[in-house]
């Protein structure tokens, strides 16, 4: 196998996108702390969102004493960058998310 072949092989896994479950999708998220990713989705409301470049970080309910976990809830605060303002996501609703230039289609 020469070097053209196995960079083609590269590239195409790349570009194919993976499914994952919810659970795969919080431990991507949790594991991958201060890295930007985008995320595609809708809002409890219903509206939908496409590309948001977020990324998360050591939040409150990490802290001892915080009456509230919103991990367990399926919630998680996230920095977006394009608000650049704090907002809260709902794993469940997140449909796609693109982390280090792979895709991953969420299974709901």
């Amino acid at each position: 196998m020469n070097n053209i072949s196995v960079l083609n092989k590269i590239q195409q896994f790349k570009r194919e996108v993976q499914r994952i479950s919810v659970r795969r999708l919080r431990s991507l998220t949790l594991s991958n702390l201060n890295t930007p990713f985008k995320i595609w989705g809708e809002t409890l409301e219903g509206d939908s969102y496409s590309g948001r470049e977020v990324f998360t970080f050591n939040g409150p309910s990490r802290n001892p004493g915080v009456p509230y976990n919103y991990n367990i809830l399926g919630y998680m605060i996230m920095y977006d960058m394009n608000k650049g303002d704090y907002r809260t996501f709902v794993y469940n609703k997140i449909t796609r998310l693109e982390l280090n230039g792979v895709t991953y289609e969420i299974n709901n």
